[in-house]
């Protein structure tokens, strides 16, 4: 955990990027140095802070990866300054991918010059009408993940970039995992950028509580493109705490102060007033699915089971997918919720739920694709009479062909029924630890 003071000064930083990826840091360099200067703890820096470029084919070929020399600078001006930066929005080239498209990557970076956080964009904006013709999804790839917030000394940042703005589940998911602040950095267009910047921005401050960052690239940047500016600091209640209204590069800076959110959420408590039973629960933002192979914590599967970290695949914020230590067919693997005491599906909440099932989904395609299936039968044994031998919710998903059992495909029910019991009539082998181990490797890397 990072510590935090009640009160911390953070810079929201305006560039006017170029494809002169030199002048850019130049320019970026001068206002963080500045900033620091002021008291900032923290700067921000907008979408396309390394270059905006004329075409897509000089954009992707000018992408770089993200230990190439631009975010290396960067790194060591946060270390030079002993400041954290918000990276909004860098060019990225996957090295091992084929997919020539550049990820539009969000990077936080710690004051020891140290990557601690990046979020790939996950919406893309594709318009194609008569006359208008903008498909970002023709030069960048998608991000697969909302990302935790960061612990950082300015608060706990949920990640966002510029189009991310304008989707309110996106901001309420990050905020019910502790995001007290949330950040946009952007490029938006002038028409846009009058008609909905500031609207969007404080409305997204008002409905989550959390101070809102938004870094915007300004001006003209070459004859074909032209960004709104118009950075700004906002506070939980939706006051515009700092304004960067110049049409041209600069910083300002406001205070973040912790004991103004927890009296903005007391004083209208929109977090307990909910109805989710009426119109569903949005997931906390989480890390992408997939646990470290160093992860040694165990997972109580009932009363008196214990699943081994060897076994785990995955973990959400409320679920758990592990390999089944007795598999009726290859494959066999097995998604549970987290929290005790969940004997029943009724038992679950409509979050755990929805979390449950998409992780499931998540399963399902990585077993297909690992042992060659094109079906899979997912099943639930609900209750004792059911087949159930551990009392605790858990989703069975097996990988499927027309030859499992000689031909026989609804053979898997009966091979369910007993195939935990400790006399099973199908004499079905019990994995060893290495096999377990290897299957975890295998479906984490495929998730």
């Amino acid at each position: 955990m990072t510590s935090q003071q009640a009160k911390t000064k953070i810079a929201v930083v305006q560039l006017n990027s170029t494809e002169d990826k030199a002048r850019n840091f130049r320019i970026a360099q001068q206002l963080i140095q500045e900033a620091t200067n002021n008291g900032a703890r923290m700067a921000f820096l907008p979408e396309c802070f390394d270059m905006i470029c004329s075409s897509k084919k000089e954009t992707i070929e000018n992408g770089e990866a993200i230990d190439g020399s631009t975010v290396k600078s960067y790194q060591e001006l946060a270390r030079a300054n002993k400041i954290w930066l918000s990276l909004g929005g860098l060019h990225e080239k996957d090295p091992s991918s084929t997919d020539s498209r550049l990820f539009n990557a969000h990077l936080i970076v710690n004051s020891e010059g140290e990557i601690v956080s990046i979020y790939r964009k996950v919406h893309l904006f594709n318009l194609d009408i008569p006359g208008t013709r903008l498909l970002e999804s023709e030069f960048s790839q998608p991000g697969n993940a909302v990302i935790k917030p960061v612990s950082t000394p300015a608060g706990n940042i949920g990640m966002g970039i510029c189009y991310d703005l304008r989707f309110p589940e996106f901001a309420i998911s990050m905020a019910k995992a502790g995001a007290q602040i949330l950040t946009y950095p952007s490029s938006f267009t002038v028409p846009t950028g009058k008609a909905h910047w500031e609207i969007l921005l404080r409305s997204r401050a008002i409905e989550t509580q959390c101070y809102v960052v938004a870094a915007g690239q300004v001006g003209s940047h070459n004859s074909k493109r032209s960004s709104y500016g118009n950075s700004m600091i906002i506070d939980p209640w939706g006051v515009v705490l700092a304004h960067i209204s110049k049409d041209e590069p600069g910083y300002a800076i406001a205070e973040v102060d912790f004991d103004h959110l927890t009296n903005v959420r007391k004083r209208l408590p929109v977090w307990t007033d909910r109805k989710p039973e009426l119109y569903g629960e949005i997931i906390p933002a989480h890390v992408e699915y997939g646990k470290s192979s160093n992860d040694e914590t165990v997972f109580h599967f009932g009363d008196k089971t214990i699943v081994q970290p060897y076994q785990i695949f995955a973990r959400t914020p409320l679920s758990v997918g592990f390999v089944n230590h007795r598999p009726v067919l290859p494959g066999h693997m097995l998604v549970s919720p987290l929290r005790a005491n969940t004997k029943r599906l009724s038992t679950l909440t409509q979050t755990e739920i929805s979390d449950l099932f998409f992780l499931v989904q998540k399963v399902q395609s990585a077993v297909e694709k690992i042992y060659g299936a094109g079906s899979s039968t997912i099943a639930i044994q609900d209750g004792i009479d059911a087949g159930q031998s551990i009392e605790h919710v858990h989703v069975h998903i097996v990988p499927r062909k027309s030859s499992d059992f000689g031909g026989n495909v609804d053979e898997i029910y009966a091979r369910l029924q007993q195939h935990d019991k400790k006399d099973n009539a199908f004499n079905l082998r019990l994995l060893s630890i290495d096999e377990m181990t290897q299957q975890s490797k295998i479906l984490r890397e495929n998730l």
